[in-house]
């Protein structure tokens, strides 16, 4: 059976190694990092344990799907909690909402905003399912060709579902205009590298993912996903090497060799499958000499994802009138979402996503502790910030707001803190320009066909998996990466 090189452990890496194993080929996963886990890793200090990048998942079918497909149940394996609410929306004048699952629950939190808004809250749901049943076709497949996407019934349906039209606006105009429920129904293109106020209508299909299909928290967090992962990798002989970083993938008339990592070791194989960001793989780890699918001035072409700052707190306090997790807006939303993406400066008021997992998981601190996550979106490295400086600007501006929100003497309470900042995503992770979330954003142009495919056309051997992928950004979306370029793999290879 053929030989398979993996470039990173992120969980796109991890979940193809497992479906390919299963399928009897031999495989070698090497990871950049001192461990498994890429964009979705873990801190374990102090006695609290917090996951680093991504905190919920949805979509959790998907999940379920690659435990399926080899052989195992991930409910067996893992402890899930569903969040109820899925989130609490802070808005800048104290106020807030939850949002639910239940829809009779979501409703009367929608009320409470704006009377009346119940019955277009559900016009909104409903026509958000059909555009989640429209995508969910262009999700979850191969491409080879232009009429893979463009065809009359996909035309149709896509004018039909007025999925072609403006996210914000769109949203807006079923709530009235009311500015609270338009930010608390748009903001998930945010989490594609996206301001709602330019990505498509078509992503309220991850509003309804989130309300409709919940949100869901594995016991121990994100992470206990990956730890999971690597240990079916050695149980079913996968070899997994950290500290690992590759130099060049070896690549000889046309056809990959294997890899030559930095340390000078050369490793064969015939098929070389990257899960680091493809713009990074043909930037950093293809020879100049070979052909390539994308040159480097196309490369620049391409529109990039935001980046995050993160800080990470441990408190000796328990609070018990907050939610797992929360979202707060600031004032003037677009001024923020503009700097962000548009004029790419510092936010003056940035909003963010608050996560305390010791509410759902006491375990993962200390007794009498919480661990407090907070994630502000913020400009990419094209920015040119100077984030020694920026980064306490931005702490100070976080503590303020978390002061409001949750207990006004949090500063005192803070016993450990880490923090992450867009120069430690292209550092660690190898990000191209510190993106966040994933390297390339989901514009129409850089979506389903569009988005570069999980096959390179010039060099036999050479895939794909991840985020810079289709289908996308996001844990479900790298889940669905895995199981296409195995699929590809299979009928290429077997």
């Amino acid at each position: 059976m053929s030989k398979v090189i993996i470039i990173g452990a992120g969980m796109g890496g991890l979940a193809t190694a497992l479906r390919l194993a299963y399928q009897g080929f031999e495989i070698t996963v090497v990871e950049k990092q001192s461990r498994p886990g890429g964009r979705s890793n873990v801190l374990m200090e102090n006695g609290f344990r917090m996951d680093m990048g991504p905190t919920i998942l949805v979509m959790k079918d998907v999940f379920e799907d690659t435990y399926r497909a080899i052989g195992k149940d991930l409910n067996e394996r893992i402890d899930f909690v569903q969040l109820d609410p899925n989130y609490r929306v802070y808005f800048h004048d104290d106020t807030y909402i939850d949002l639910y699952s239940n829809m009779a629950k979501l409703a009367r939190e929608v009320e409470k905003v704006e009377r009346g808004s119940a019955e277009r809250l559900f016009d909104f749901i409903g026509t958000s399912a059909k555009k989640y049943e429209l995508g969910m076709k262009f999700v979850d497949r191969n491409y080879d060709r232009i009429t893979d996407l463009a065809n009359p019934q996909a035309l149709a349906e896509l004018v039909s579902t007025k999925s072609h039209q403006n996210l914000y606006r769109q949203v807006s105009g079923f709530f009235r205009g009311n500015d609270k429920l338009a930010k608390a129904f748009s903001f998930h293109s945010m989490f594609l590298g996206l301001s709602p106020f330019d990505a498509l209508a078509m992503y309220s299909l991850i509003t309804y993912a989130d309300l409709a299909l919940g949100m869901w928290f594995p016991k121990g967090g994100i992470y206990r996903l990956i730890e999971d992962m690597v240990t079916l990798a050695g149980e079913m002989g996968v070899t997994i090497r950290t500290n690992a970083p590759v130099k060049e993938i070896r690549i000889h008339k046309g056809k990959v060799l294997g890899v030559e990592l930095e340390n000078g070791e050369q490793i064969d194989a015939e098929i070389v499958i990257s899960n680091a960001d493809l713009p990074y793989t043909y930037q950093k780890l293809i020879n100049g000499n070979a052909v390539r699918d994308y040159s480097e001035q196309k490369l620049d072409r391409m529109s990039y994802a935001c980046s995050g700052y993160i800080l990470y707190l441990g408190v000796d306090r328990t609070y018990s009138h907050v939610q797992h997790q929360s979202l707060y807006f600031s004032e003037d939303y677009k001024a923020n979402l503009d700097a962000i993406f548009k004029s790419k400066t510092l936010p003056k008021d940035p909003s963010f996503h608050l996560s305390i997992p010791t509410v759902t998981d006491p375990d993962l601190a200390p007794e009498g502790h919480s661990g407090i996550y907070v994630l502000a979106p913020m400009p990419n490295l094209s920015a040119g910030i100077n984030w020694e400086e920026a980064a306490p600007i931005v702490r100070e501006q976080l503590l303020d707001q978390l002061e409001r929100i949750i207990d006004p003497s949090l500063r005192s309470h803070i016993v450990w803190q880490r923090e992450y900042r867009p120069t430690d995503w292209e550092n660690d992770v190898n990000a191209v320009l510190g993106t966040a979330f994933g390297s390339l954003s989901h514009g129409f142009l850089q979506s389903s066909y569009f988005r570069p495919n999980n096959k390179s056309q010039h060099t036999q051997g050479l895939y794909f998996v991840g985020q810079s992928t289709y289908p996308g950004i996001g844990m479900p979306m790298v889940h669905i990466s895995a199981k296409l370029v195995t699929e590809r793999i299979l009928d290429e290879w077997h």
